[in-house]
C-alpha cells in the first residue's frame, strides 16, 4: 500500500512538473531499489532476532546443566571437607592409640589397644577409599558435561555441512535446547494443504538420511506444524492436527526409505498450529508457522544418569 502511494505521489509530482520520462523512469528504479532495500533489511532483522531467540534458548540449556553440575558439586565439596575432617581426627586417634601403645604393660590392655587400632586404621583406609571415589566421580561429571557441550557443537556443525546446498533456501540449522534443530520450510517440502513430499524436499531428506546413517547414535522427533488457519481441503484429512500428523510420518517414511536407517530411532508428531515461530496474524508469520522440524539428539542417558545421581 505504501508502495503504491509514493509512486501515486512521485507521478504526481513528475507530471505536474513536466519533468522527462527519462527521469522519470530513473526516478521509479531507485524507488524500487529502496523498496526492495528495505524488505532485504526487515528480513534481516526478523532472521537476526531468530538467530538471538536460539542462542538464548541454548544458553538456557546449557546455564540449567551448569547450575546442576554446580549444586552437586557444592554437596559433594561438603561432603569431601567432612572426609577431611574425619580423617585428620582418625589419624590423631590412630597416632594416640599408637602412644598409648608403646607405654601399655598388662597383655590385656595391650590386645584391646591393638584391636581398637585395627579397627581405626580399617575405617580411615574406608575412609579415604571414599574421598579418593568422590573426588573421581566430580572429575568424570566435569569431563562429561565438557564432552555433551562439545558433541553438541560438533553435531551442528555435521549437519549444517550436510544441508550445505539447501541452508537459506526454506531450511535453517540452530542449536537450541541441547538439541539440533533442521527446520524446513512447507515450499521446500509440500504443497499447500499437501502431505506429498516433493522432489526437491525429498534431496534435502536424503541428505539428512546419508548423515543418520554415519552417526547411529543420534535419536530424531520429526514434528509437523501447521499455521492457525482452519483446514477445509479434500475429505482425506480432518483438520490441521491431521495434516501436520501425516506430514511427519511422510517425512519418516522418506527416511526410512534408507534401510540402513533404524526405524527405532525416529518419532514422529504432528503439532498443528499450536507452537508457531511467530504469533502474529500476519501472512508472512503464516508462511514461517507451516514448517516442519527435524529434531536431533545425540544419546544423554549416561549425562543424565550422572546429574540424577544414579
Amino acid at each position: 500500500m505504501m508502495r503504491k502511494i509514493l509512486y501515486f505521489f512521485l507521478s504526481a509530482s513528475l507530471f505536474c512538473s513536466c519533468v522527462p520520462k527519462k527521469k522519470f523512469v530513473e526516478l521509479s528504479e531507485e524507488l524500487d531499489d529502496c523498496y526492495k532495500a528495505k524488505q532485504a533489511g526487515v528480513k534481516t532483522m526478523a532472521e537476526n532476532k531468530q538467530t538471538i531467540a536460539d542462542l538464548e534458548s541454548n544458553k538456557k540449556y546449557l546455564q540449567n546443566a551448569i547450575d546442576a553440575l554446580a549444586k552437586d558439586t557444592l554437596a559433594k565439596g561438603k561432603l569431601l571437607s567432612q572426609n577431611k575432617t574425619d580423617l585428620e581426627s582418625l589419624r590423631n586417634l590412630n597416632k594416640k592409640l599408637a602412644d598409648q601403645l608403646k607405654n601399655s604393660r598388662s597383655e590385656s590392655e595391650v590386645k584391646a589397644l591393638l584391636n581398637q587400632l585395627q579397627t581405626m586404621q580399617n575405617k580411615l583406609a574406608s575412609r579415604e577409599d571414599s574421598l579418593s571415589a568422590k573426588e573421581k566421580e566430580m572429575q568424570k561429571l566435569t569431563a562429561m558435561v565438557n564432552r555433551q557441550d562439545s558433541l553438541m557443537k560438533s553435531l551442528k556443525k555435521k549437519v549444517s555441512d550436510a544441508l550445505t546446498n539447501f541452508e537459506g533456501k526454506g531450511l535453517s540449522v540452530v542449536n537450541k535446547n541441547g538439541r539440533v534443530y533442521v527446520s524446513m520450510d512447507e515450499k521446500l517440502l509440500f504443497k499447500s494443504g499437501s502431505y506429498d513430499v516433493d522432489s526437491k524436499g525429498i534431496q534435502a531428506l536424503n541428505s539428512i538420511g546419508d548423515f543418520l546413517v554415519e552417526n547411529k547414535d543420534i535419536h530424531v522427533v520429526i514434528e509437523g506444524h501447521t499455521d492457525n488457519v482452519p483446514y477445509t481441503g479434500n475429505g482425506y484429512l480432518l483438520d490441521n492436527w491431521d495434516l501436520s500428523v501425516k506430514r511427519a510420518t511422510a517425512i519418516v517414511r522418506a527416511l526410512i526409505g534408507n534401510k540402513n536407517i533404524d526405524p527405532a530411532r525416529i518419532t514422529a508428531s504432528g503439532r498443528a498450529e499450536y507452537v508457531p515461530l511467530d504469533p502474529a496474524d500476519t501472512k508472512e508469520a503464516r508462511q514461517k508457522n507451516r514448517r516442519t522440524e527435524i529434531i536431533l539428539s545425540p544419546n544423554m542417558d549416561e549425562l543424565m544418569k550422572a546429574l540424577s545421581g544414579e
